[in-house]
């Protein structure tokens, strides 16, 4: 069995977008770059498909979420924000293996009806999680997390969201500092009252339960993959920093 997760994501408001090429272009965008981040780290399927929807399958419980939050801290559309619903799980094949155009499995339901979930919302969150194989109350208290950092990330003014971005990638206010052309004291500032710490914080908890998850049914892989999956995103984006933030 090899541990997998899985995302679906969707695109709000696409359909009455007056650039809906440009956005379709874009998401094809993300489908390259997605491909690049994993390179030789891991397995990964990614396809942009009915004009405005990823559907991603990749090895490792966390993987997923992993890949999402990058995509959504470097999405550039405010008014078009991607959503996506996710679930983990076990495949008896390798994920090189699947024909994600024609794969049909309990897992891509899952996701399905967790993007419905998200769909049907008013106020539309980011990310929902539907999992089989965990307490309810469990999924209940993810999805609330991610709640919570929704909020608290629709509140960033621009130069906030653009700081706690920067900072999931470099990690330093001095490198931040440097790539906006701001002080240091005016990026920690930003990175205080656009409540940074407290998301980032809060996507290392999901992705450390997730790797607990996997770790605990299935022992013999370790979590090695999340730090190099990470480490290639975010040297991926390093190499073209100015083109994807445009600034």
């Amino acid at each position: 069995m090899v541990p997998v997760s899985v995302f679906i994501m969707d695109v709000t408001k696409s359909s009455s977008a007056d650039y809906g090429e440009e956005l379709s272009n874009y998401l094809g965008q993300f489908e390259r770059y997605i491909g690049d981040w994993y390179g030789k780290i891991g397995s990964v399927q990614i396809k942009h498909r009915s004009g405005d929807e990823l559907i991603l399958l990749s090895e490792g419980y966390s993987s997923a979420f992993i890949t999402a939050f990058y995509v959504s801290s470097l999405w550039k559309y405010e008014k078009n924000l991607p959503y996506f619903g996710l679930t983990y799980g076990s495949l008896d094949k390798k994920v090189a293996d699947i024909d994600i155009e024609k794969w049909i499995h309990p897992l891509v339901k899952q996701a399905r009806n967790a993007n419905d979930h998200l769909k049907k919302q008013k106020d539309r969150e980011s990310f929902h999680f539907q999992l089989n194989d965990v307490e309810p109350s469990l999924q209940t208290l993810i999805n609330n997390m991610l709640m919570l950092q929704h909020v608290l990330r629709i509140e960033q003014t621009d130069v906030q969201r653009l700081v706690c971005s920067l900072y999931l990638i470099y990690g330093k206010q001095n490198a931040v500092a440097q790539l906006i052309d701001r002080s240091a004291p005016t990026v920690y500032s930003h990175f205080k009252k656009g409540h940074c710490e407290q998301i980032l914080h809060s996507f290392r908890n999901i992705v450390s339960y997730l790797d607990a998850r996997q770790a605990k049914e299935f022992p013999e892989m370790g979590n090695n993959y999340t730090n190099s999956l990470e480490e290639s995103i975010r040297t991926n984006i390093k190499s073209q920093v100015q083109d994807i933030f445009s600034f």
